[in-house]
């Protein structure tokens, strides 16, 4: 007669603690009849008499001759045994699970190893046990079994003890995984079974994932299609599961990577969860510090990871920090972990890595790709599924802002949520500030964020300089035209930003035109001090300008190289590794400005520096001439604000002739000479106007003649 699966894991439990207590009623049975224990003994387990000393010395482990009621009690216990495992194996022959049953097979436990977790997990369920424990093991303060009790329960006679030993090994399955981590006895039969808390949980069915993982590790949800653009994915699906069904394949079957690397949001860990979904496996990430960072509470954080990953079958995936230094860029220690995995493993990066930086032994399997950020019109596609936005809106946002798929949905729910605030529906305005929080930058001291406030109607110069800049903001306005709409992004890979060269005397308006631009374009500016990033260390120049154009290619902020005479030279013969060096940095500039997506301005006062096959591989190149008298009135008269209040004997194209000074410095007179009227409780005059010029003009040197400001000194 076939047996009858058990249909609840308490049903299970009920038969083992029935067998368990005939078993131990079986013990103490033998104890009493073959030992003469005597189980009254007040003394029991606190002394050790000679005659107990003796018995000790003769006992043979279980070879003894048992007694008829002895042995008939001994064959129940076996029927009993058999006829458990006879449902059991029902229960796996019907695919009907029971904790045990999964336990044993995620972990690879046999029969007896099975007993012994059974055993472990007696006083878990019932405190009587501790008590049993304690008597059975001569030792009150004993509560929980220990290697000697297991193998004496099921081990049977002397041999079968011997051979099971093996089983309490640190590195076998029932101790590194199953068993309490902690202090362990010096011998293996001292060794006490304490289920980690963690298998208490998951045997019971009280909690479906280790809390203490939290927040280093988390269960990835099932992606929806509502809730993720699934656009253009489909073929990367299919290489994935075509790799990891491949490998699943093979005989015997082995650890497996999968290196995906993109920016933020790119869709890597909902690859990983849509891989694991069509296998049907849960999906668990977790976020790694550097190896050179970790310690021991790093490799418990991992042991507890791919415990958990391991009773529930997971699909794992790993999110490395991004590596500071060649020191940080190894994985020795993962391989510990990742090498005997039998599920996929998933390797998640913002940056491509060589073989040496993944966590796979030589021979396994890996499968690399790239997750790149959308083109112009497919990111177009995302906003106007993302929000309501018309075609013209989503396609401005899709031009300034070089985002992944999870960011355009974050810079969405951002506004939305922002609307809500608000109390109106989301509009343009609110997807720009979603797009913005989005888009921060971790530049550090590298870059300082400039707050543009002028218009063009500021910016004095000659006309042929404005057309320039005017044409540099139209080639950001209209690349999603161009690039998108007429195809110019399928035969370009690079050099569709806008590099520019700002060339002229201090003050002449050249950080001006860079705010001026950001403002016209509702773009971030930052500038950069080229004379603070060079560093005399080789390697470190070309890595800080790695960090300020991978940080601003989100938004395509305009980055504002000054000084740019402490990096750009003559070219000239290498005549040592200094020269080679240098002549190595300018080219690494070069090749970010020609990759980089947006505007990247460098500034110089000194044209003649610049080397001539660099400027040919700039966009344009704007020279910003010292103002004539005509544009110095100008600059004179735009700097005072229209609330200020103006005394009449204000010339400004007298000032304008008189006074030889780039904008710069204007705007210095004006604002000195506001103060001095504002505490003489008068208008601004020309007064107060010239004193604040023989301030700026002692800077350099000059002097102003009384003669021609009479009545005004």
């Amino acid at each position: 007669m076939a047996s009858t699966p058990y249909t609840t894991g308490y049903e299970h439990w009920r038969d083992e603690l029935l067998l368990l207590d005939a078993l131990i009623q079986f013990r103490l049975d033998c104890r009493i009849e073959l030992e003469r224990d005597n189980p009254f003994d007040p003394m029991r387990g606190l002394l050790v008499t000679e005659e107990e000393v003796a018995r000790l010395l003769n006992e043979t482990a279980g070879d003894e001759a048992l007694s008829d009621s002895l042995g008939v009690r001994q064959r129940i216990i076996q029927e009993r045994r058999s006829e458990i495992d006879a449902r059991l194996a029902a229960n796996l022959a019907e695919h009907r699970p029971l904790p045990l049953l999964e336990l044993a097979g995620r972990f690879g436990l046999l029969a007896f190893e099975r007993q012994c977790v059974m055993l472990a997990l007696a006083p878990e369920l019932n405190r009587k046990y501790e008590k049993l424990f304690g008597y059975l093991q001569d030792d009150v303060t004993c509560k929980h079994p220990t290697a000697d009790l297991a193998l004496k329960l099921f081990g049977g006679n002397e041999a079968g003890q011997y051979a099971e030993r093996g089983t309490f090994e640190e590195d076998g399955p029932l101790m590194k995984w199953i068993m309490e981590e902690g202090e362990r006895a010096a011998g293996v039969l001292s060794k006490p079974l304490r289920l980690d808390s963690r298998i208490v949980s998951y045997l019971l069915g009280t909690s479906e994932f280790d809390h203490r993982l939290t927040p280093h590790a988390k269960p990835l949800p099932t992606p929806r299609q509502s809730e993720w653009p699934l656009l253009e994915v489909e073929e990367l699906q299919e290489r994935l599961l075509h790799f990891v069904r491949m490998n699943e394949a093979r005989r015997p079957a082995g650890p497996m990577l999968i290196h995906l690397w993109g920016g933020d949001g790119a869709g890597k860990t909902t690859h990983a969860a849509l891989v694991a979904a069509s296998l049907g496996k849960p999906a668990y990430k977790l976020r790694l510090q550097p190896e050179s960072k970790w310690t021991a509470e790093t490799n418990q954080l991992l042991h507890r990871f791919f415990r958990e990953a391991r009773l529930a079958g997971a699909v794992v995936a790993l999110e490395p920090a991004e590596p500071g230094g060649e020191e940080d860029a190894g994985c020795e220690k993962l391989l510990a972990w990742t090498s005997v995995y039998p599920s996929p493993v998933f390797w998640l990066t913002l940056s491509p890595r060589g073989p040496g930086a993944l966590p796979a032994e030589e021979g396994t399997p890996v499968l690399q790709a790239e997750l790149a950020v959308p083109d112009i019109m497919l990111r177009q596609r995302l906003w106007m599924n993302a929000g309501e936005l018309n075609e013209r809106e989503a396609e401005a946002l899709a031009a300034k802002y070089r985002f992944t798929p999870g960011l355009i949905r974050r810079a969405a729910e951002h506004a939305a949520q922002k609307a809500r605030l608000d109390g109106v529906e989301a509009a343009a305005g609110h997807y720009e500030q979603g797009a913005r929080a989005q888009a921060h930058h971790r530049m550090g001291d590298k870059a300082r964020r400039l707050n543009p406030r002028y218009q063009w109607s500021d910016l004095v110069l000659p006309e042929e300089q404005l057309d320039m800049l005017r044409q540099a903001s139209a080639m950001m306005r209209y690349r999603g035209e161009v690039f998108g709409k007429w195809g110019f992004e399928r035969k370009l890979s690079y050099g569709k930003g806008v590099s520019m060269l700002f060339a002229g005397p201090p003050g002449t308006g050249k950080t001006m035109a860079a705010e001026v631009m950001a403002s016209e374009l509702n773009m971030e500016a930052y500038k950069i001090d080229l004379s603070q990033i060079v560093s005399k260390y080789i390697g470190e120049t070309e890595k800080n300008l790695r960090v300020i154009f991978d940080e601003a290619q989100r938004s395509h902020a305009i980055l504002f190289f000054d000084e740019a005479d402490a990096i750009f030279g003559k070219r000239s013969e290498v005549k040592d590794a200094h020269d080679k060096y240098a002549n190595v940095e300018t080219a690494y500039l070069l090749q970010q400005m020609e990759e980089y997506d947006g505007i990247s301005i460098l500034a110089t006062n000194f044209q003649q520096n610049i080397d001539d096959a660099f400027m040919r591989r700039l966009s344009l190149v704007i020279k910003f001439p010292f103002p004539d008298a005509e544009h110095r009135a100008r600059l004179w008269s735009s700097m005072v604000p229209s609330a200020t209040p103006l005394s009449k004997d204000v010339d400004f194209e007298l000032l304008g002739r008189k006074i030889e000074v780039a904008g710069g410095s204007i705007k210095n007179i004006v604002v000195t000479a506001a103060f001095m009227a504002a505490s003489a409780g008068n208008p601004l005059g020309m007064r107060e106007l010239v004193a604040a010029a023989r301030q700026e003009l002692r800077k350099t040197g000059k002097i102003l003649l009384p003669g021609e400001w009479e009545g005004f000194f």
